[in-house]
């Protein structure tokens, strides 16, 4: 170690020094106190310090208190050497930053005794700061990685222009980074989007799917996909790119520009409620499908549900940070106390739900992220977020005027087994100016219309093996054993776009299959479970027009432009 003697005896330096380096120390000295504060300030490699109380000019223990004060983050040990048993002037010596003392005369033993524990204590200290120092480093590394990280989250799910006065919803993380994510966008016909969603876990390892969750959503949402498209290219993406053990339950909404018709895709989510306009009453809608990213193109389900809500209606989505929230004695929040809280106040419903939360897990951790959304069903109002004035977003597209277009196309067993055939039909239409308001119900028509000729007619397979979760992996395994088996089996698409008031789209599918029982397809008064699909269902409320024809093996779709 490197020790300086304070010490105004020359006899009593060179003592000690000899001591010393006979231990192999580096000593170096100072006759008074100024002389010590001195030699500290140029030498702040001093380690130690051997101090006499009683010198000129300053003395010990002024000398300690001025070196403590100027002390860092270094470890400096002084042990005062005095022949001194006042106990006052030991405690002074200890007040003013003394560590230990050492009588007077010397004893070479015990000196060098103490030398060595504090040399231990001294390496013990070094070890410590350097693994502090590099634990600093690696700290301010990380801080500017997440800080790079933060603006690229907040960029990529940021990029709306716009505020929705119908949307307004909570969202906090558990940690830095947040499982969690909510997004809203305008769509073209002036309606709003919105996606809830909610990743396996939490902090940075759950919302790194968050980023191509969201180009997807922005992308489709400005071309008016449907909520079925957006929910097949997300479960496509996000099961390329996510681990095996890692999902994201969603819902996908968009509501039409009256804000009470909607479509939903929900998948692994919490039901949404819908709360009465007179505020008594909640009924929930149930999540039909398993969370994105674990199903295959082929198994995955993209059917939306047509929702119709009186005008005034609140409806609101969560994710299971909030109903799976834990007390002290490991009870869960639940839905009940949610479905309670909604009816009992009128307003600020949200921040009574996540107060509400908070509370009931004490001081306990929030296990998880935390996300809850109210969606008025009144007329859509978008906001410019910068000057807060209304915005028609539709304005650019509802004059848009299509020219005359035909599209016919016939496909055969090689092309049947494919999974992007919709999707790469709707990619051609969408380049045609005048479909941008249309394209997402004529998305979900044509989707539709597909799949039954696939499916039902093709490959002669019946909704209702669905029924049961150990149906529907039978339903796709058959599918998929069936795709294998074609030879000789086509489908044939024929569209074009017809001029008139209102302007339309007509759409003719044709199967080569049996064909089915189209007579006794009854729209009304069923049981949805009881109904030949419910994509059926979901086609006549689109189509101005649905018709079967040729045994069953062809139908006719007639989408008004209104």
């Amino acid at each position: 170690m490197k020790i300086l003697i304070a010490d105004d005896h020359a006899y009593n330096r060179d003592l000690l020094t000899f001591v010393l380096e006979d231990e192999g120390h580096e000593c170096i000295h100072a006759e008074n106190g100024e002389q010590v504060i001195e030699l500290y300030q140029r030498q702040p490699d001093i380690e130690l310090m051997l101090m006499d109380v009683n010198m000129p000019v300053m003395d010990g223990i002024s000398a300690t208190k001025k070196v403590r004060e100027s002390v860092d983050d270094r470890l400096l040990t002084i042990i005062f050497v005095t022949a001194l048993d006042n106990p006052e002037v030991l405690v002074k010596c200890l007040d003013a930053g003394g560590d230990d003392f050492v009588p007077k005369p010397i004893d070479e033993t015990i000196l060098v005794s103490k030398l060595k524990a504090h040399a231990r204590s001294q390496e013990m200290y070094n070890n410590l700061h350097k693994a502090h120092e590099e634990l600093r480093y690696h700290k301010s590394l990380m801080d500017r990685e997440h800080k790079i990280v933060e603006h690229v989250f907040n960029s990529g799910t940021n990029l709306n222009s716009v505020n929705t006065d119908n949307v307004s919803f909570y969202t906090s993380s558990m940690s830095m980074f947040n499982g969690d994510v909510v997004l809203t966008a305008p769509s073209p016909s002036g309606g709003v989007y919105l996606l809830v969603a909610d990743f396996t876990g939490h902090g940075l390892s759950a919302a790194i799917g968050c980023l191509p969750l969201t180009g997807i959503f922005y992308d489709l949402t400005a071309k008016q996909g449907s909520v079925g498209q957006i929910a097949d290219a997300l479960n496509s993406r996000l099961r390329e790119v996510l681990p095996l053990e890692m999902f994201c339950c969603a819902t996908i909404m968009h509501a039409d520009q009256t804000g009470q018709d909607l479509s939903v895709w929900a998948g692994g989510m919490n039901p949404i409620l819908a709360l009465s306009p007179d505020g008594t009453q909640i009924t929930a809608t149930e999540s039909d499908y398993m969370p994105l990213g674990i199903l295959d193109d082929e198994e995955f389900n993209e059917n939306e549900k047509l929702l119709n809500y009186p005008l005034g209606t609140k409806l609101y989505i969560y994710s299971d940070g909030v109903n799976e929230a834990k007390n002290t004695e490991n009870e869960e929040f639940g839905q009940e106390r949610v479905k309670d809280i909604l009816t009992r106040y009128s307003e600020n419903r949200i921040q009574h739900i996540t107060s509400a939360v908070r509370d009931f897990a004490g001081n306990e951790e929030l296990d998880d992220d935390l996300s809850m959304v109210e969606f008025s069903c009144e007329p859509i109002v978008h906001r410019d977020k910068e000057t807060d004035e209304i915005v028609d977003v539709g304005a650019a597209y509802r004059n848009a005027e299509c020219f005359p277009w035909a599209l016919s196309i016939t496909l055969t067993a090689v092309d049947l087994r494919r999974t992007d055939i919709v999707r790469q039909v709707l990619a051609f239409l969408s380049t045609i100016e005048g479909i941008e308001l249309h394209q997402d119900k004529l998305f979900t028509i044509l989707s539709e219309l597909y799949s039954n000729s696939l499916e039902h007619g093709v490959l002669g397979l019946e909704s209702k093996i669905k029924s049961s979760p150990q149906g529907f992996e039978e339903y796709y395994r058959l599918r998929q054993e069936r795709l294998i088996a074609l030879t000789d089996d086509e489908i044939t698409i024929d569209m074009r776009y017809v001029r008139g008031k209102p302007n339309k789209v007509e759409m003719v599918i044709t199967d080569s299959g049996d064909g089915f029982d189209f007579n006794n397809l009854d729209f009304e008064d069923r049981d949805d479970d009881e109904r030949h699909g419910r994509g059926l269902y979901l086609l006549n409320s689109l189509c101005a027009t649905l018709e079967y024809s040729n045994g069953g093996r062809t139908v006719t779709a007639v989408y008004e432009f209104l």
